[in-house]
């Protein structure tokens, strides 16, 4: 499944705001998806007994969420956060409340392509967002987790609308760090240019918001490019 190596700042904003003592630099191997379905749970749960995924990020309205907070909860060591999904998934939240984030299936729109048409549309209700990854996170808080960081599916929380109301939930819940995307462009990768291109983008402005609530973001990033093959050698290029 999706592993992406995050490399953290020396220090957190909120730490050096707070005036104490910068901590070192983190290198983390983050794997999405925990929780979605009992497959990607056994993959990821093997690659953390193997020690080359050190963090994790949790699902919330995934199928298979009680094994995985039943993991993390046994493994105090492994940094644990949220990926907020607004696609493909049910919702936490009533469907009812969320008329524009759902499908007549009662999941939410299908894949990526659909969500982004919709929200340029002005089609997506922030409200209804809002509530969604509200109860997303309070779901995960209230089964007993600490989450260290937050991102999303397909990296919908980089678009403008939907990264306020985020970070505005960082805030409130004290996630302290959010996810952007900084890799730099590979030419054996040519066909992820203009996306990634487009994201580094968007996550520019994150940083800039980030600043202004404390939330800290990666310094470096790496697996939008190779997303399905963090190797041997994505790793050491990133080192």
């Amino acid at each position: 499944r999706n592993a992406y190596i995050n490399i953290l700042k020396i220090g957190s904003t909120r730490k050096r705001a707070m005036g104490k003592r910068a901590e070192r630099g983190s290198f983390l191997v983050n794997a999405d998806d925990f929780g979605l379905t009992p497959f990607i749970n056994k993959g990821i749960i093997e690659a953390v007994e193997k020690g080359a995924v050190n963090s994790v990020s949790v699902v919330a309205n995934g199928g298979a969420l009680d094994e995985a907070v039943t993991y993390i909860k046994s493994h105090p060591d492994l940094k644990a956060g949220i990926h907020f999904t607004l696609i493909m998934e049910k919702p936490v939240a009533e469907a009812r409340m969320l008329p524009s984030l759902i499908a007549r299936d009662g999941r939410f729109h299908r894949d990526y392509n659909t969500f982004i048409r919709e929200y340029m549309k002005g089609h997506i209700n922030l409200y209804e967002v809002k509530i969604e990854l509200g109860a997303q996170v309070k779901k995960l808080l209230d089964m007993g987790l600490t989450l260290s960081h937050c991102d999303s599916h397909q990296h919908l929380h980089l678009l403008k609308k939907i990264s306020f109301i985020i970070l505005r939930l960082c805030h409130s819940y004290w996630i302290p760090r959010i996810r952007i995307v900084n890799e730099p462009p590979s030419l054996g990768y040519i066909g992820r240019f203009i996306p990634l291109m487009a994201m580094k983008y968007l996550s520019c402005r994150l940083r800039q918001k980030a600043r202004l609530y404390n939330i800290d973001t990666t310094d470096k990033f790496f697996g939008f490019n190779t997303s399905m093959n963090v190797n041997e050698k994505v790793i050491k290029k990133a080192l």
